[in-house]
């Protein structure tokens, strides 16, 4: 069977199984460096140089059932030599559940991500499974660019898709809540906008207050976006923002002056604002090592005193306000707390059992002999 080098010095050759859909398989065989896997990787570490397992002494080792296009890829990343992008989309979910098996560092494959998502057709793609990959391997503008489409563009509950029955690969579920948030936040935006000039009528005493009302609101349903409650039912707000562009509605030359407000001028600074507000969910600022204050507990106490230009420090992408403040709620925070505590009480009861054996030493610098 013939042998794809991965790199020209080889001392171990791996080989995969890949079982087709129809219920054949084909094999594939890669000449590898064994000082490579060993390196990256604890499972092959144990595989290879451990006392108990048989691949120690084999120059040939199977992997068993795999994907032969994944297992191409990610022993071409380990080896840092002539990387390939050929990988069909679903196919990253298999190459994640090939990092995760073989205890590989994710980071190591986000330039090699970055580069098959710029070759990508990312326009045929569904945006809701584009989701997972490009937060699991840290590209901070698709991350950006399809939790905003999302948000702009789906009437229903936003979630994910998995074109995969991978089923354990997902987002944190604070994520998605998080987008629907930033949904809702929209529609609070855009309510309170269209109906700012029926506050003011409403509060006026004018004879001609009823029909400009009247008037201003019959033209907003004749454009379809009023009332909101309805139609919010059917239509995105991408598709509310583009009937807004259809607003012609103007106040009666006998009007008053409270009545001949410029609604034209008030409905366009509407659908600007809204269409700017969300620039999707931000990967640096959802990470909880890079606080905005310089400490993350500060960002919590401060995050509504921070001027424009710190939202976007130390980020890879511009961004307004709205962005750092859901992606800020998206940390996991919480769970990193309870998990650290958890660890110190490990460590302190461990300790208190090392000190009850007599395995601790007088020093307190390791274990007396």
């Amino acid at each position: 069977m013939d042998v794809t080098n991965i790199v020209d010095e080889i001392d171990l050759v791996v080989e995969v199984t890949e079982t087709l859909d129809d219920g054949t398989s084909n094999t594939a065989r890669f000449g590898v460096s064994k000082a490579v896997l060993t390196k990256v990787s604890t499972v092959f570490l144990g595989m290879l140089v451990g006392a108990h397992w048989k691949e120690r002494s084999q120059s040939l080792i199977s992997l068993g059932d795999g994907r032969i296009t994944v297992t191409e890829v990610w022993l071409r990343v380990m080896h840092k030599t002539s990387l390939v992008y050929n990988l069909h989309f679903p196919d990253l979910w298999h190459l994640v559940q090939a990092i995760d098996y073989y205890n590989l560092e994710v980071t190591a494959f986000n330039e090699w991500f970055a580069m098959w998502y710029q070759k990508a057709n990312s326009i045929i793609l569904k945006p809701a499974e584009l989701l997972y990959p490009t937060w699991r391997f840290d590209h901070a503008k698709g991350f950006a660019q399809w939790t905003s489409f999302m948000v702009y563009n789906y009437t229903r509950h936003i979630t994910e898709e998995n074109p995969t029955m991978l089923i354990q690969y997902h987002l944190p579920s604070r994520l998605i809540q998080q987008l629907n948030a930033a949904k809702g936040r929209l529609r609070t935006v855009l309510f309170r906008g269209l109906w700012a000039p029926c506050h003011r009528l409403l509060n006026s005493s004018c004879t001609c207050r009823k029909a400009t009302l009247y008037d201003y609101q019959q033209h907003l349903y004749s454009i379809n976006v009023w009332p909101l409650e309805t139609v919010f039912l059917h239509k995105s707000i991408n598709e509310i923002l583009e009937n807004l562009t259809k607003f012609s509605y103007e106040a009666p030359a006998g009007a008053c002056v409270l009545c001949r407000q410029n609604y034209k001028n008030i409905v366009t600074r509407v659908e600007e604002n809204v269409s700017a507000y969300f620039d999707g969910l931000c990967l640096d600022c959802l990470d909880r090592s890079k606080p905005k204050t310089g400490d993350v507990d500060m960002d919590y106490w401060r995050h509504h005193e921070l001027k424009e230009h710190e939202y976007t420090s130390g980020c890879r992408f511009p961004h307004r306000q709205p962005t750092w403040y859901f992606s800020f709620n998206g940390r996991k925070e919480e769970r990193d707390r309870m998990a650290k505590k958890m660890h110190e009480r490990h460590e302190r009861r461990r300790r208190s059992e090392r000190y009850r054996t007599g395995l601790w030493s007088d020093s307190g610098h390791g274990d007396s002999d």
